[in-house]
Order: structure tokens, then sequence, then C-alpha cells
């Protein structure tokens, strides 16, 4: 007899990419993020080949992966809730084990606090729709991209502010630059899009 398990795929915010929010539906969160396609589908053949039931899937995007968030705390108590309703384990992938990528104290204490069962599977490269999917490449490719980015921060923010100016220029209010930038790709200074009152502080600090 199969026994009930709960897939649980998280990520991190990736604001230069503009990558910043997540679908609560796991499909939908696997074709948003790579990273979630790739625990979606370990955590599915796992289960499979070693007699679980996925029962529910999980997604989350975890905004502050340094301390203990608001929501993640109560995540782990709706995942407690459910695990107890249907006796299931908690599936998770621990990248941490051999890449020492994306590590999750949090996740792990905090399931330890609450009496969760929590089975972690070994991340590895993976070979998904004909393509292979390296986890230690692909973190490793990340960390890369998120340094060049930061380093050329003054410079996309200057363009940005440039471009407001010239914009303020021709009679355009807040509201109608921020929404230009945007379209045309200028971030602000966190990645995150402008708003009329983020777009404000920053041509007054400039």
């Amino acid at each position: 007899m199969a026994r009930p398990a709960i897939g649980f795929y998280w990520t991190l915010p990736v604001p230069w990419a503009g990558f910043t929010s997540l679908s609560a539906d796991p499909e939908e969160a696997a074709g948003q993020s790579r990273t979630i396609r790739y625990q979606r589908e370990v955590i599915r053949r796992y289960a499979k080949e070693n007699g679980f039931e996925l029962v529910a899937e999980h997604v989350f995007l975890e905004i502050e992966p340094d301390r203990v968030s608001d929501q993640m705390q109560a995540t782990l108590v709706s995942l407690r809730t459910l695990m107890r309703a249907k006796g299931a384990a908690l599936l998770v992938v621990d990248f941490a084990r051999e890449h020492g990528q994306r590590r999750n104290y949090h996740l792990k204490e905090l399931a330890r606090e609450a009496s969760l069962a929590v089975e972690e599977i070994e991340a590895g490269p993976l070979m998904i729709a004909g393509k292979l999917f390296d986890p230690a490449r692909h973190f490793s490719n990340w960390r890369a991209r998120q340094y060049a980015w930061s380093d050329n921060k003054a410079e996309r923010v200057a363009a940005a502010l440039a471009r407001a100016h010239e914009l303020q220029a021709k009679g355009h209010g807040l509201a109608a630059i921020a929404e230009r930038l945007n379209t045309e790709g200028l971030r602000s200074a966190t990645g995150k899009p402008w708003t009329p009152d983020s777009l404000r502080k920053a041509l007054k600090a400039n």
C-alpha cells in the first residue's frame, strides 16, 4: 500500500530577472521557475519509485532566506495540519547535501519543532523534457549573474533616472514615467518595477 506524502517545492525571488512572485498552483509555478520544475520532477519520480502517493503538492517563494519569515511559519503550520490529517510525510529536495546550494536551515528547524516527518531527497543532474538540468551548474551560473547585476547597479539606476528626467521634461507625470521605465526594461536598484513613489524618492535623492 502506497504511503501518503506531500511534495514541497520552494525557491527564492530573483528581482534582477523580474521574478518576484510565484503562482500557488504547482503546474503554473513549474512553468515560472526551472528550480520548482526540477524539484517537482525529482519528487514525483522519487515518490513513484519508493512507494509514496502524492496527496498534495505545495510551492513556496521564500522572500526572507536569511531569517524565518512569517510566510514560512504560516506555511509550515498549514502543512503540519494537512500532514496530520492525511498521515503524510513531507518530501523535499536537499540541494545542500552534495552541492552546498540553497540551504534552508529554517525549514528543517521549523519542521523539527512542529514534529513533521520530513524525507530529504538528494539533488543531482536530471533529464527533464529532453534537457539536462544540473542544479550545481544552474546555481553557479545564477550566482555569477547575480554578482554581475549587483556590480552594474549604479549604471542601471543612472540610465533609468536619466530617462526619467527626459520624460519629465516632456511633461509626463510620475505614474506614466514609472510605467514607461518598466516597459523599457529600466528597473529600479533592487530590480523591482518602478512605482510612482519609488521613482519620486529616487529622483529626489539623485
